[in-house]
């Protein structure tokens, strides 16, 4: 009877154990709201983060690192995706929406992305707004176990979803975090490559979270988005517009975005409007900047 106590004991010590593993190899990245200055401290048991000023203790459980707690005011349409229905819906019929609005298949998405983004074994990336975890799983693929793939996004309901495609596919590298956007728990200069796929047109402000995305992002590091957008001569104008009115979606014009992300010291910026309303766009901080 002994091995066989000591053999479920074992078992229920390693998730935990892979817990605590990829929380050290996060805490250099991350910074708790208490402690901005200084890396968090991991739990011996792989149940969270402590801040090393106010000893205030941050879950890590069942796949997600809340860092947010009760969090800020959210708008309507982060309220109505914010529940297990709704994210189950978005998870199930995304690929009909994307087709609706005339935008490349999933796979086609992901390789278009990667093309800039440039995903590769050993990296660490952001996927800001990460939602139901669709891009996470694909960037963590490619980069492999050594690699870390950190998904934030505020919406409990959808990071649980991601938790479960994690879980799925096996996948030891990805760090899910509920933040705030406008607020990255990281530190300065700390990445090399941030995806943000479906996320700039919920931000509240997103002038902010651009500042937020360029103050963790270092020399040379490339920024990937994609977002409800307005174009030049934008003949959706009325209906975006309206629908901004009603659902607080920012249909964001990319040429406004081109000059928000040099102003904070981007080069190389590109965007496209496939199907116009859904656009594609990528930058790369200057190394001067």
């Amino acid at each position: 009877m002994e091995p066989q106590i000591e053999h479920a004991h074992t078992a229920a010590e390693v998730p935990r154990e892979g817990a605590r593993l990829l929380l050290e190899r996060a805490v250099p990245l991350l910074r708790l709201p208490t402690s901005p200055d200084l890396p968090p401290e991991v739990l011996p048991d792989g149940s969270g983060l402590r801040c090393p000023v106010t000893s205030r203790i941050y879950p890590y459980d069942d796949g997600v690192l809340d860092l947010l707690g009760s969090g800020p005011e959210k708008t309507v349409t982060q309220r109505a995706l914010d529940t297990p229905f709704t994210a189950w819906a978005y998870d199930r019929f995304r690929a009909w929406f994307t087709r609706a609005l005339a935008l490349p298949d999933f796979a086609e998405e992901v390789a278009q992305i990667d093309q800039r983004l440039q995903a590769r074994a050993g990296d660490t990336i952001l996927d800001l707004a990460c939602g139901h975890g669709n891009f996470t799983v694909e960037w963590a693929k490619r980069i492999g176990p050594e690699g870390l793939l950190m998904g934030l996004d505020i919406s409990e309901a959808m990071l649980k979803r991601a938790a479960y495609h994690t879980k799925q596919w096996g996948l030891t590298n990805v760090l899910l975090i509920r933040g705030d956007a406008h607020h990255l728990p990281l530190a300065d200069q700390c990445l090399q490559k941030v995806n943000c796929s479906g996320g700039f047109h919920q931000f509240p402000d997103l002038p902010l979270a651009l500042g937020e995305i360029s103050r963790v992002s270092a020399e040379d590091a490339v920024l990937t988005a994609s977002t409800l957008s307005e174009g030049p001569d934008d003949r959706r104008a009325g209906a975006k517009r309206w629908m901004k009115r009603r659902f607080d979606l920012h249909f964001v014009p990319l040429v406004w975005l081109g000059e928000e992300l040099a102003a904070l010291g981007y080069t190389d910026y590109e965007w496209s409007l496939p199907g116009g309303w859904f656009g594609y766009t990528s930058a790369r901080k200057s190394e001067s900047s």
